[in-house]
């Protein structure tokens, strides 16, 4: 599997139409507070680029965490808001919108009726991740984007439901935690005034100690060098401590929280009142209510852990997911972006799936293209055709993937059921006819899947095969000794001049073995003019 390049950017960079050939992919975050929208583009070596970010504060958690039911409101709120992700989606030509959900769908009564609504208006389909899965992206985005070279690093995401711990270095990751912390969750449980009063402010504080202390005392066992942080709240919280003015961050980095700072920060919000908070620099005005409870957190973990200093980096689930989704789909991806033709995507797709000698196949096809054209006089077939047959030939011999031993059966069932896009039965048909016939037995009124084609589609099949199997022949070792092929089509007999790289004997043998499906076809003899040997 090729690696994916870390090359994501954490600005969003002016940009005009992509590369002719790049593709551009979506990544869309559920989450309990907002939901978030990168697009992305996947350049040459599996390089991703992020080109756009979008974000919306939707509060899918805000009514949810308490009742155990989305509102009808955020509903209607996420559904504008996912139907705009989209459509910006489409219009920078991102092919594929990849969305996953959290913790406040993961946990609603109702969270599988939004998810079907989304499937049936919008035709997007989301994954549902559970909280260890959510953390494992998390870390997958933040090591794209940061350098954790120097050893086992904290991350701490504070989402509106829940929290993700992870602590891992560059090759991979030694705890995955998710708690149910998130600060939409935490404040609707526990803070019932504003400013919140000290009896709820102490209970909030127990329960955070309570809850975090044996995860603490895991996470120092594995003693992290260093702590990152990602998500609105810490960025809000990184703002808030006047962060800008550091400039001595670490590359991926946008930002710092250092312990004097929040100690300070933290005791002004919580006797704060809500026209104290907006009037706070770096704080959005959408998680005004939530901020306390954020806080609050963060500021435990620093004192539980020790804590000096936090830094922040703004990429994390989002780009997560396009990585998670890239590392099992970059093959069909790289083949999207080089192949623009969905039709010859899809044979290609079916052949990388199985395993194919690639330049076996291509060199047969391109061999029995030359014939095909040559030979247009006798037999009248057009582009259409002609593609199929092609596309015959880069099959002919994926049925190795299953057994060497009746290769040719084998290659027409993985054809037959393997989901080629964009073709009709029939045509998937004759590509699969003549795989079947590149060797052994060639087509008979009494093979059913040769009979029940139409007499077009039998002619084509009839052609191809016989073409196709004497160019196999010619290939005989695999090694393109004949790089190259002229066809001279004569009266009586069709002369064929060999450009080859040493002996072809081989070669020869096996093609004259299968002359007499071709002499019968087009009524011709057929001989090679052998190039000298060198």
């Amino acid at each position: 599997m090729p690696r994916i390049q870390r090359t994501l950017r954490r600005r969003t960079p002016q940009v005009s139409n992509p590369a002719r050939g790049d593709v551009r992919l979506a990544a869309i975050d559920i989450g309990s507070n907002s939901i978030h929208m990168i697009v992305a583009q996947l350049a040459e070596g599996g390089a991703i680029t992020t080109l756009w970010r979008l974000k919306e504060m939707v509060g899918l958690g805000r009514i949810s965490f308490p009742s155990r039911r989305l509102s009808a409101d955020a509903i209607h709120r996420a559904m504008l808001t996912l139907r705009h992700f989209q459509q910006f989606a489409q219009q920078k030509e991102a092919e594929k919108i990849v969305a996953v959900a959290t913790s406040a769908v993961r946990e609603a009564e109702n969270g599988g009726d939004f998810i079907e609504r989304v499937r049936a208006e919008l035709g997007l389909h989301i994954k549902v991740v559970s909280g260890k899965d959510e953390a494992r992206l998390i870390y997958l985005g933040v090591r794209h984007a940061m350098d954790l070279a120097a050893g086992a690093h904290l991350l701490v995401d504070v989402g509106g439901g829940s929290v993700e711990f992870i602590v891992a270095d560059q090759q991979r990751a030694l705890l995955l935690e998710s708690l149910k912390l998130g600060s939409a969750r935490m404040t609707a449980r526990f803070i019932k005034s504003d400013p919140v009063n000290s009896d709820d402010l102490e209970a909030l504080r127990r329960h955070y100690k309570r809850e975090l202390t044996p995860l603490c005392a895991q996470i120092q066992a594995l003693e992290p060098v260093g702590a990152i942080g990602c998500s609105g709240t810490l960025e809000n919280l990184s703002a808030m401590c006047g962060s800008s003015k550091n400039d001595d961050l670490p590359q991926g980095a946008v930002g710092v929280i250092e312990r004097q700072d929040l100690d300070k920060l933290v005791d002004r919000l919580v006797a704060s009142r809500p026209e104290d908070r907006a009037a706070l620099s770096g704080l959005d005005s959408k998680r005004q209510d939530q901020i306390v409870a954020g806080a609050v957190l963060v500021k435990t973990l620093f004192r539980l852990l020790k804590l000096k200093k936090m830094f922040i980096c703004r990429t994390a689930l989002r780009e997560g997911i396009l990585i998670d989704h890239l590392s099992r789909h970059l093959p069909e991806m790289i083949i999207r972006r080089d192949v623009p033709d969905p039709r010859r995507r899809s044979i290609l797709d079916l052949a990388r799936r199985c395993h194919w000698h690639e330049s076996h196949s291509r060199h047969v096809a391109h061999l029995v293209l030359r014939f095909f054209d040559a030979l247009k006089p006798l037999h009248h077939l057009g582009r259409r055709a002609r593609e199929l047959i092609e596309y015959g030939a880069l099959l002919h011999d994926i049925g190795w993937h299953i057994a060497a031993s009746a290769h040719h059966k084998h290659a027409m069932y993985l054809i037959m059921n393997g989901g080629l896009k964009g073709f009709s039965n029939e045509e998937i048909s004759i590509i699969a006819n003549l795989a079947r016939y590149h060797r052994k037995s060639p087509p008979k009124p009494e093979h059913d899947a040769y009979a029940s084609l139409s007499a077009k589609a039998q002619q084509i099949v009839l052609t191809g095969a016989a073409i196709l199997r004497i160019c196999d022949g010619l290939d005989r070792s695999h090694c393109s000794v004949i790089n190259d092929i002229q066809v001279v089509l004569g009266n009586r007999r069709v002369r064929v001049r060999l450009q080859a790289r040493g002996d072809t004997e081989l070669e020869l043998w096996a093609s004259r073995r299968k002359m007499d499906v071709f002499e019968q076809v087009f009524h011709r003899t057929l001989s090679f003019a052998p190039s000298r040997r060198k």
